[in-house]
């Protein structure tokens, strides 16, 4: 099954495609085209061209979590594509807020969407087999959760309380090999999501997706970065579960990418990039 980086948040040296802070993947699976996230603007748009990729084909969207970065294109792939279903978790319709280094800042999706195309979303609570073999799943807690998840708020009435992320789903994939798991940021922690996903389908044989293990102020956010007994945990997991295809980039953190690269054969994404799991 071939994965197609429609949005990363860098790009090959010289490329003609576009990068920005944001995740975009595009596959197809028993017959059906499917969108996973949408990135921060219409550029997955212009990188679907270059890869030969007919968006108004697409059958199914799937929607990781509110976040802008992940449904800043939502919008525009609903113009062009009219029949699509778009799938995501009832609580990604809460107003959510991610604290940067001076204030809060908004962070969820374009709530108007709901109301312009109201036939067009399919909310979810449980975990969901959207097609055979493929589920939309949520993530038990065996760890504590990544340090990033302190700084996600969600707005309730007048009260702005800890986003508890129930807004998150990752898809699961059965395949001949094992399990493949895509995440959009792993705010519930990778481990958690793996965990599950081997506990609910059985063992894992590719992840794909953003990490979310470190922070700069250039991202516009606080300095946070994961403790070195987590990322080595991480790196434990992968090699002894014998994980044999990971590819990782967005949120995860160059650093922390760099090492992973180095301690557990894991392949960063870049936008343009395309893939077999």
């Amino acid at each position: 099954m071939k994965i197609y980086t429609l949005i990363e948040d860098s790009k090959p040296k010289g490329s003609a495609f576009i990068a920005e802070h944001g995740l975009c993947l595009y596959f197809e699976y028993k017959g059906l085209r499917i969108l996973f996230d949408t990135g921060s603007s219409d550029a997955f748009v212009y990188n679907a061209t270059l890869l030969g990729i007919d968006l108004v084909k697409v059958d199914i969207c799937i929607i990781s979590h509110a976040h802008d970065d992940h449904t800043g294109g939502l919008a525009h792939f609903l113009k062009i594509n009219k029949d699509a279903k778009v799938f995501l978790k009832s609580a990604a319709r809460g107003d959510f807020y991610v604290r940067n280094v001076t204030k809060l800042q908004y962070a969820g999706m374009d709530q108007s969407l709901f109301e312009k195309y109201p036939d067009r979303f399919f909310f979810l609570d449980e975990d969901t087999e959207i097609a055979d073999g493929l589920f939309a799943a949520s993530v038990n807690k065996h760890r504590r959760l990544p340090l990033y998840s302190s700084l996600m708020y969600e707005k309730r009435g007048d009260v702005l309380i800890r986003d508890d992320l129930s807004q998150e789903l990752n898809i699961v994939i059965h395949r001949k090999e094992g399990v493949a798991v895509l995440t959009g940021c792993s705010h519930n922690g990778l481990l958690n999501i793996l965990m599950t996903a081997e506990e609910k389908h059985g063992p894992v044989w590719a992840v794909v997706g953003g990490f979310h293990l470190s922070g700069t102020r250039r991202m516009g956010l606080q300095t946070f970065q994961e403790p070195g007994s987590e990322v080595q945990a991480i790196i434990r997991y992968i090699n002894d579960k014998r994980i044999r295809k990971v590819y990782s980039g967005h949120c995860t953190g160059e650093k922390v990418l760099e090492r992973l690269e180095l301690m557990a054969r894991v392949k960063r994404m870049q936008a343009g990039d395309v893939f077999d799991i």
